[in-house]
């Protein structure tokens, strides 16, 4: 009877897990949509000082996938922000990469900010612009 009762618990378990594991690979997503059907875009800003830079305004009706940011020689690094938010703080002359990337929303705004006040910088960014996800209808 105990052996009839983990084998029954063994066989569901392993049926949840292939299910959970097939829908999980079979989604559609956000990340999976833009990176299918977009567009490869890169932007770069100068940086001058200690100021905050505007590197890229995602257009109207349209999603970004942020995948790389780099910063130029800058003591203290450079501070990414999306939205008045830091999402990364990239040292002098090297590079971020967001695995499978960051999300930013049609209009939304990314800033590179340098806190070096006598130094020349750089801020550039890479990933994949795609349609803004349709809202789904109903059906009866």
């Amino acid at each position: 009877m105990k052996a009839i009762l983990w084998s029954a618990v063994i066989v569901g378990l392993l049926a949840t897990s292939c299910w959970a594991g097939s829908n999980l690979n079979l989604s559609k997503s956000n990340i999976n949509r833009i990176s299918q059907r977009g567009t490869f875009v890169t932007a770069n800003a100068d940086i001058t000082g200690a100021v905050s830079r505007i590197v890229y305004t995602v257009p109207t009706n349209q999603d970004f996938l942020l995948t790389q940011a780099c910063a130029g020689p800058a003591e203290g690094g450079v501070l990414i922000e999306v939205g008045g938010v830091g999402i990364a703080q990239v040292s002098s002359g090297l590079c971020q990469t967001f695995n499978p990337g960051v999300i930013l929303t049609s209009e939304q705004l990314l800033v590179c900010t340098s806190f070096a006040a006598a130094q020349n910088s750089f801020c550039m960014i890479s990933g994949i612009l795609g349609p803004v996800n349709p809202t789904p209808t109903p059906r009866p």
